[in-house]
């Protein structure tokens, strides 16, 4: 077992705005981790590299996908032009709420290793530790399994909330605490999963702890509208979200979380 540093935010964690505030402030402590410098920058190297290639495949296809209807339906020349641009800020939109749920996928690979470390490092023991191939095969499953849960409730809810934002300015005070909440939980969803937390569970324990939650969700929403850091959401946010779990005790064995 190694020697364990101290938390380095507030436990346990509060509820409110200071619960917002620690949620935020756990995303930053994330962020810096992965960072050249931070310590976990080598784990969190090929999870950047697949974020690119993530970003650019999800944002041709949107692109192609969106520009083919948009001009199909606007048929004329300064119309066509239109749905050029159209398709262009739909794109945005698309990639923008596609990425964490696609990246999801590869969790297992990339992702799940940053968590052990950050677990590691402020407890001293293994989170998950060891594992065989037919638990890693299962842990593949039901990540490929959780990218299409989250999938379709962006496609459902987040990205309907965000469009209508964009053309009426009136959604956007729904849309944007929606897609915090949205992006806490799924963040959320990668130390949980180790964990072997049920639905129910992960539920509750949303529920319980909500503020901080959609404190990490917002400050990870924010870091995707910028070109080039966002390329450290995810694994800035697994670090984050581990933090937050183990904040309530849910990473130890006497953890104050019940099945």
């Amino acid at each position: 077992m190694n020697e364990a540093k101290p938390l380095p935010i507030t436990t346990p964690l509060p509820g409110g705005l200071k619960g917002f505030v620690s949620g935020f402030s756990a995303f930053a402590v994330g962020l810096k981790l992965v960072f050249p410098g931070g310590g976990l920058f080598r784990y969190a190297l090929a999870p950047i590299v697949l974020s690119v290639f993530v970003l650019t495949g999800v944002a041709a296809g949107a692109f192609f996908a969106a520009k083919y209807w948009l001009v199909e339906w606007l048929q004329q020349g300064w119309a066509g032009w239109l749905g050029g641009v159209l398709a262009f800020l739909l794109t945005l939109v698309i990639a923008y709420f596609l990425f964490v749920p696609v990246m999801t996928v590869f969790a297992p690979l990339f992702i799940d290793p940053i968590c052990e470390k950050v677990h590691q490092r402020y407890t001293g023991a293994d989170l998950i530790g060891e594992r065989s191939a037919q638990q890693f095969i299962k842990r593949q499953l039901f990540a490929l399994v959780q990218s299409l849960k989250w999938t379709l409730v962006v496609l459902l809810i987040q990205l309907p909330l965000a469009i209508g934002a964009l053309l009426t300015g009136v959604l956007a005070f729904v849309a944007i605490p929606v897609g915090a909440i949205i992006m806490g939980a799924d963040l959320m969803d990668y130390p949980l999963a180790l964990k072997h937390y049920t639905v129910s569970r992960k539920l509750g324990w949303s529920k319980r702890h909500f503020w901080p939650a959609v404190g990490m969700g917002s400050a990870a929403s924010l870091l995707l509208l910028v070109p080039g850091l966002n390329l450290f959401v995810a694994p800035a946010g697994a670090a984050a979200a581990t933090l937050l779990m183990m904040a309530t005790g849910g990473g130890s064995p006497e953890s104050s979380e019940h099945p």
